[in-house]
């Protein structure tokens, strides 16, 4: 109570002054509520805190092993319960263990597989085929399976023809021999008695027995030896120089014609000429055309050399020179008869 005599009630004070704030408050609280850039602020405001309390909350905790257990129990659950109730208008499942197996570039059936009908988009690989019913016949796929079938048997079954045919022919030649009586080559008769046909004109016989004639019209040639060209023989040699050309390692002897009415032995190049008998040289000529005769007879008379009077027994007109002449002028000795030989002396 004041002195003036009013009596005011603090606690009535209170609440009208409490009410009017929360007036005051609640007016301001509709105006802003009401202001779209607020509530989004507000919203914005308040998603972020969430946020990050959330993101702070989390990254304080290790949540995989919650996670990990909570899919493996779930999981668990998930696979008893497929298989335990798993039904499907289309599969049904009675297997007691895993059949089908399937991973991204192959699907893997362990046992059989049993369809009515089956159709392969694009290839099938089988290891063994057991077809027990009809195949389809009236397809390109099947006439080229026939038609390769029925290739490869015809060239087998020819193979093995020929050769049995063959075996059999060569069985009954061996065993009975054969007839060429009725075998014909150009419309006579292959083997006529002992002679054979003349339309035979070519062969590669590589021996022969002894032959009573043989003619050939062209170039031939013997064992690498023998060769003829152009109507010369050559022996060693494929290019024959004259009509005969014999080489032996690196000399030759030519014959042929040396100039009209005249022939010619010896050779064509720079090598000497050596003539004897019983492997022994009687007549030499060198390269420069010099002629050493060991042994010279002239008609009935021997003419040679000794270094003084024979000793031997000659004929009567032999001549024997001196090679070994002296002052005494002696150049010859001619024999008289038997071992009589008369000195011949030069003219002073």
């Amino acid at each position: 109570m004041s002195d003036s005599g009013i009596t005011v009630d603090p606690g009535l004070v209170k609440r009208l002054v409490e009410q009017a704030i929360e007036d005051n408050i609640l007016s301001a609280v509709q105006n802003i509520s009401s202001d779209p850039a607020w509530l989004a602020r507000i919203e914005h405001m308040i998603n972020q805190t969430v946020v990050q309390e959330t993101m702070i909350r989390l990254g304080s905790m290790d949540l995989n092993p919650l996670i990990k257990q909570r899919i493996d129990e779930n999981m668990a659950l998930f696979q008893q319960t497929l298989l335990t109730n798993f039904t499907s208008a289309g599969i049904l499942d009675l297997a007691t263990n895993c059949q089908l197996t399937i991973m991204d570039d192959t699907t893997v059936i362990d046992n059989c597989l049993t369809a009515r009908n089956m159709d392969v988009a694009e290839s099938i690989t089988v290891q063994n085929l057991i077809v027990k019913g009809a195949i389809n016949t009236d397809n390109q796929s099947w006439v080229n399976l026939a038609d390769d079938i029925s290739r490869k048997t015809l060239e087998k079954l020819t193979e093995e023809w020929n050769t049995r045919l063959v075996e059999e022919v060569t069985q009954q030649i061996k065993d009975n021999g054969i007839s060429f009586d009725q075998i014909q080559v150009g419309g006579e008769v292959l083997v006529n008695g002992n002679r054979l046909s003349n339309a035979i004109t070519e062969s590669n016989i590589q021996s022969l027995g002894t032959l009573r004639n043989l003619t050939v019209n062209g170039e031939a040639t013997i064992n690498n030896t023998v060769s003829v060209v152009n109507k010369r023989l050559g022996i060693n040699t494929e290019l024959p120089e004259m009509a005969l050309s014999v080489w032996d390692e690196e000399v030759s002897v030519v014959i042929g014609k040396n100039k009209a009415k005249q022939a010619y032995i010896g050779t064509n190049r720079d090598q000497g000429l050596v003539i004897g008998v019983n492997r022994l040289p009687q007549i030499e000529i060198d390269a420069a055309g010099l002629t050493a005769i060991k042994k010279l007879q002239v008609g009935l008379y021997k003419i040679s050399h000794e270094t003084q009077v024979p000793g031997w027994s000659g004929t009567r007109g032999d001549i024997v020179f001196n090679s070994n002449p002296g002052l005494d002028r002696v150049f010859a000795w001619v024999c008289l008869g038997a071992f009589k030989w008369q000195t011949l002396k030069s003219a002073e």
